[in-house]
């Protein structure tokens, strides 16, 4: 078999049918166990190599910028002309991989992190709880809960795809903070542009008034003994948020809308706790974006929401051909087969509900 046919076998695979076999299918355990095993890999390379960074000599590694970050902020977020070239910058890209009007959206980006960054200025014990509840709990715990609704509502294949993006971006954060090696806010406000080394410990910043608050050791025990310690760019915090609202915008607008007021928290979060610049949250979110835009083409599509004879609805995910033949044979309107982006107003209310089970994904 061609390296290239392995490599799209191991790498965002369908989950239906056999490694052996592209078209025999598998046994629900076979098909639970393959994508359970596509789905840690990449996530546990990711892990291995985070922990592994402390284990590199120093004498191997690049010196530490302890300037960048503030001085891309300045630029890019305080300046008026920086700003307006920095929006006009992002939305130029953004229609050159796009295409769409809607990409014009991004233009606010810039603007949504400098108001959010002003309200980071604004401390007190509630903002401490506020900031906690996104930075210290829901970042570790959200991926795992988005795989199970991503699971339950589109598919095994999808919630697969989702974790090897997951993986993926990560990997190449990691690898980025160990070429680019740059220091947090919390390390200028105490040391100014002093030149930092490998030998400093991390600090939990903000997170330290939250153990205080509760009468923990947990940050301040987890940031000392970081592994990476100088990996402000990119902000992995900001990359988990924005990958899973890409996702979920995917599926399910609703979800999708939540999961951006979380991104905004998360982004908020972040910087008032004194973690990231808002280049580090931008740089994150584009690595985001650049994995979702290749992700995409290995989800099912389309996954429609379809009214039983009983008046409920029901997440289906259809493989291309199979779905245009049999939408071709059913009258559905081409204008639905282009994308979620129809008004709910045109989805169909009926459907040959057994002709659609025969091609679910997930199915026997």
């Amino acid at each position: 078999m061609a390296a290239t046919s392995i490599f799209r076998r191991l790498c965002f695979f369908p989950t239906r049918g056999c490694f052996h076999s592209r078209n025999e299918n598998c046994s629900r355990l076979c098909r639970f166990i393959k994508g359970a095993i596509l789905a840690v890999l990449p996530i546990a390379l990711w892990l291995i190599l985070f922990v592994s960074a402390q284990f590199i000599p120093s004498s191997w590694r690049p010196s530490i910028s302890v300037d960048t970050l503030p001085a891309l902020d300045e630029l890019l977020f305080v300046q008026s002309f920086g700003l307006l070239c920095f929006s006009g910058i992002l939305v130029a890209a953004a229609w050159l991989i796009t295409g769409s009007p809607m990409s014009t959206m991004v233009v606010f980006v810039p603007l949504v992190l400098r108001g959010l960054r002003d309200l980071a200025q604004l401390q007190s014990v509630a903002a401490d709880v506020l900031a906690f509840i996104p930075y210290g709990l829901l970042h570790y715990i959200s991926p795992a809960l988005f795989v199970l609704w991503l699971w339950w509502y589109a598919g095994i294949q999808s919630a697969v795809v989702f974790a090897q993006a997951f993986g993926v971006q990560n990997v190449l954060g990691v690898l980025t903070q160990l070429l680019f090696p740059t220091a947090a806010p919390w390390y200028n406000d105490k040391n100014g542009f002093k030149a930092a080394d490998y030998s400093m410990p991390g600090d939990p910043a903000g997170l330290a008034r939250v153990d205080d608050l509760f009468g923990t050791n947990m940050y301040k025990s987890a940031f000392n003994n970081s592994p990476l310690v100088f990996g402000a760019m990119p902000s992995l915090h900001s990359a988990f948020a924005v990958l899973i609202m890409f996702f979920a915008m995917h599926f399910n607008r609703k979800l999708g809308s939540v999961m951006t007021i979380y991104m905004c928290w998360q982004w908020w979060a972040t910087m008032y706790l004194r973690h990231h610049y808002m280049v580090d949250l931008i740089v994150g979110g584009a690595y985001s974006a650049a994995t979702f835009g290749i992700a995409r083409r290995f989800l099912s599509r389309p996954s429609l929401r379809v009214m039983t004879a009983g008046g409920d609805y029901k997440s289906l995910d259809v493989e291309g051909e199979e779905c245009e033949k049999l939408w071709a044979s059913a009258g559905w309107a081409d204008s639905i087969l282009k994308s979620r982006r129809a008004p709910s107003q045109e989805r169909a209310s009926k459907a040959p509900i057994a002709q659609l089970e025969a091609v679910i994904v997930d199915g026997p």
